[in-house]
């Protein structure tokens, strides 16, 4: 595979449709085999960014390059010479060609090689060579998109665009087909620009997020970095399970069924705060002079974690609790409940 990599960077961009502003003073630098993901809801401005790179829409200010050279900005270059390779929903293949044929076409703009040599060795990498033959009609949708990404990546794209290319799969075969083509475009060195609507789909397959509302970036980190250290409440709801508790702000402390939380600076007395509580908060003790007494009063199974509503104490009733299920074992068997409050996360209430 030729390797011709080069980093993406987008600076200081704006844009705005006759509707209103669409995207605000937005940055960005995706390296050489880098995979960042833009997470948000529908009129964030994800798929606009996506235009902007490709040169479907031209940025109103700020600059857009590919290494060093200027492709948006005070100057545009058109579509076909930045050397933009993308993948959609709608999978790209031509419909009278046989997949080999689709790979082909990419390639038939080389130069130098034998093209039925060439197209062997990138069906090869998809374990699709067998299929050579076959029309996009006669193969499966996670067939057709591993193809299309080939197709995409037999240009030697510098940079690539990913707009939602695995919503239409079902769920194995998501699961499947894009560990595979990240993997593939890791090791090409790709830079990758992925949109979804899916917070796990983002969490899984991206090295970086970038979480967007209003054309805004409100927050960003590795997957990691956005469980463990959210900065918006927005962005602590799609990164994972988190318990939501409302209390006062009184005297530096915040009150909660499971334990006090000290206040930050800034914070208001009497004001309310939104706590979230991931499930690595919680843990058990056989001890009798520690923790809490808990019972559960209804429970629900969510796969690697369960939603509960506790009575605690005796007193306070906490609906739509996310816990882990070894936790929730041993609370069945009379444990008591221990708070980490590290892995709760406050912030101004919303209403």
């Amino acid at each position: 595979m030729v390797l011709n990599k080069k980093k993406l960077v987008i600076k200081n961009i704006n844009h705005a449709y006759a509707s209103g502003q669409s995207i605000t003073d937005f940055n960005l630098t995706i390296e050489p085999g880098e995979i960042v993901c833009l997470l948000g809801p529908s009129g964030s401005g994800k798929t606009t960014l996506l235009k902007l790179v490709a040169g479907f829409e031209n940025p109103s200010s700020g600059d857009i390059f590919i290494g060093d050279k200027l492709i948006a900005g005070s100057s545009n270059i058109p579509t076909e010479e930045r050397g933009v390779g993308m993948l959609f929903q709608d999978i790209a293949l031509f419909p009278h060609l046989t997949i080999g044929e689709n790979i082909g076409f990419s390639l038939k703009n080389r130069k130098t090689g034998d093209l039925s040599e060439d197209i062997k060795k990138y069906l090869e990498n998809i374990n699709m060579y067998h299929l050579r033959d076959r029309y996009p009609d006669s193969i499966s949708g996670g067939e057709q998109q591993r193809a299309a990404l080939i197709r995409a990546l037999a240009s030697n794209p510098k940079i690539m665009l990913l707009d939602e290319p695995f919503s239409s799969l079902d769920v194995w075969t998501k699961f499947e087909v894009a560990e595979e083509v990240m993997s593939f475009l890791r090791e090409s060195s790709t830079p990758t620009l992925m949109v979804t609507h899916d917070p796990l789909e983002a969490m899984r397959l991206s090295d970086r997020i970038l979480v967007m509302m209003n054309g805004k970036v409100i927050d960003e980190g590795s997957p990691e970095q956005l469980y463990s250290r959210p900065r918006t409440p927005f962005s602590t709801r799609i990164s994972g399970p988190a318990t939501l508790i409302e209390s006062k702000f009184n005297k530096g402390l915040i009150t909660t069924p499971f334990g006090i939380i000290n206040g930050f600076k800034n914070m208001i007395d009497g004001k309310s705060y939104d706590i979230f509580i991931r499930p690595e908060a919680f843990s058990t003790t056989s001890r009798k002079s520690e923790g809490l007494n808990v019972e559960i009063k209804n429970i629900k199974y969510l796969g690697g974690f369960y939603q509960l509503t506790l009575l605690i104490e005796r007193k306070s009733l906490v609906d739509n609790a996310f816990f882990p299920s070894g936790i929730v074992r041993d609370l069945e068997k009379g444990k008591k409940l221990l708070f980490d409050k590290d892995w709760a996360f406050v912030f101004p209430n919303s209403e």
